[in-house]
């Protein structure tokens, strides 16, 4: 294979290989704890991973069962200390804040999306993680959270402004008793 054709390769595999990746870990003066991204980005804390699984054993060190349990990811102390953190979520020049969470089955939870960019937004679409009161997961789904359209200029979420999501409904996962803790998290914006 020829240079030029190895140089090309590379620059055609090199997006596909550039991802965020955690640079490292930073604890705040006030004791917030933060990671910072090798893509100039940085995030709270805010959900410790599931544990490993576990096989249980029996006598003389065999497997007793084939199943395997795996924990749900759970939240950090800080993110049950301060339940805000939870809620809102920046990108792109666009915030979305969880305002209210109401219904019982399914719950309804209401948006206020700001856009503080400079560029006019068509979509945001993003995902809702819900949490126990304790701080145990217990579903995630993507939603919508703004959609206008495309050749409809006052549908779109203009810069400077913030205005009110339509109501996202989501299921009331099982075990969940009360109101649930919401991780708000935005995927991809969509520009026009």
């Amino acid at each position: 294979m020829k240079p030029l054709s190895r140089l090309l390769i590379a620059l055609c595999l090199s997006p596909l290989l550039v991802q965020a990746a955690p640079l490292t870990q930073v604890t705040l003066p006030d004791g917030r704890q933060i990671q910072l991204n090798d893509d100039f980005t940085w995030e709270y804390l805010l959900v410790k991973p599931a544990a490993p699984a576990e096989l249980t054993t029996g006598a003389k060190g065999t497997v007793a069962a084939t199943t395997v349990a795996v924990a749900a990811p759970v939240l950090t102390e800080q993110a049950l200390a301060n339940p805000e953190l939870l809620s809102q979520a920046t990108r792109d020049g666009i915030t979305a804040k969880l305002e209210l969470v109401e219904g019982a089955d399914p719950l309804l939870l209401h948006f206020q999306l700001s856009n503080t960019g400079t560029r006019n937004v068509v979509r945001v679409n993003g995902s809702v993680t819900l949490f126990s009161e304790q701080g145990v997961q217990l579903g995630s789904q993507p939603v919508r959270l703004w959609a206008g359209e495309n050749r409809l200029p006052e549908s779109y979420l203009r810069k400077g402004e913030q205005r009110p999501s339509r109501a996202i409904e989501v299921a009331r996962p099982a075990g969940l008793s009360g109101k649930p803790l919401v991780r708000v998290q935005i995927d991809e914006v969509e520009f026009r």
